[in-house]
């Protein structure tokens, strides 16, 4: 059976690029490696659908043509990076090389906020092909919750479900977003922000975007405020409450090291979002 390495070389050799020298490049569910090659494009990235995790863990590999799709759709709107070529029925991506990650400063606010809100007012209609019905705000998975075995989570669910009932986030206008804003996905070339992984995007409210990326950079509520000024301070901490529970719960299904880490966050934007009427 051949290896991930093989299989992108055999595959870039149909496309006409031999001798390849792949570098991995690691912090993904699937294989990525950067192309180093003697022929144009010079500076290229493929990824590989890995197809021996669990179903959901890999969407590249259960949903490739979708996963493409969303890819391509987000490389219009200019967010993107080129996709030179691609493999819809095994799950293969060959995409420009954007740069590398690099923390998000207060000085880049503007364009993160640009680039969001010109997906968000895209119109795309980004429904996951494993959704039965849509979950804008996540409340089903928050119902879900509610009866964890771990009860922390359980009351913490509640409490959350509490507080969007009273506000109304079940009624929220829905909007494609990536859903999935964590540090490694944000590319800098030297001049501009790309964004990679479009593997879990979707129709959900806005605020999940704000929520996803404040929660995964770590910013307490004055950087959020800065960075997220026209969402209600009551609002932005709900939504990130509720992505940082769902976060807490996958590290307490997986026993990691960070569910310390992940319960105090939630907390403290739950504390927060509770306090402000």
């Amino acid at each position: 059976m051949s290896t991930p390495v093989q299989q992108a070389q055999a595959w870039l050799a149909q496309q006409g690029i031999h001798h390849a020298t792949l570098k991995p490049l690691a912090g993904y569910t699937n294989h990525v490696f950067k192309i180093e090659s003697a022929k144009p494009p010079f500076g290229s990235v493929i990824r590989l659908a890995n197809h021996d995790l669990a179903a959901g863990l890999c969407p590249l590999a259960q949903y490739p043509q979708h996963v493409i799709r969303l890819h391509q759709e987000a490389v219009d709107l200019g967010l993107a990076p080129e996709l030179f070529g691609f493999d819809d029925q095994v799950g293969i991506m060959w995409l420009a090389d954007v740069g590398e990650r690099r923390a998000i400063q207060t000085a880049d606010f503007a364009e993160i906020r640009a680039m969001l809100e010109s997906l968000h007012s895209s119109d795309l209609a980004w429904r996951s092909p494993d959704q039965t019905e849509l979950d804008g705000a996540s409340l089903q998975l928050l119902q879900r919750l509610q009866n964890s075995a771990n009860s922390e989570v359980g009351q913490t669910a509640e409490q959350l479900l509490q507080l969007a009932a009273q506000r109304g986030y079940a009624y929220y206008p829905l909007n494609p977003v990536h859903s999935d804003l964590n540090a490694g996905n944000w590319l800098h070339d030297g001049s501009r922000w790309w964004l990679i992984d479009w593997d879990y995007a979707r129709l959900m409210v806005a605020e999940w975007d704000y929520a996803s990326l404040i929660v995964e950079h770590g910013w307490d509520s004055a950087q959020a405020q800065v960075f997220a000024p026209e969402i209600p301070l009551a609002d932005l901490a709900w939504f990130c409450a509720a992505f940082a529970l769902l976060s807490w719960d996958w590290h307490v299904q997986r026993g990691t090291d960070q569910v310390e880490r992940k319960r105090i966050v939630t907390e403290y934007w739950l504390k927060l979002g509770a306090s402000i009427q």
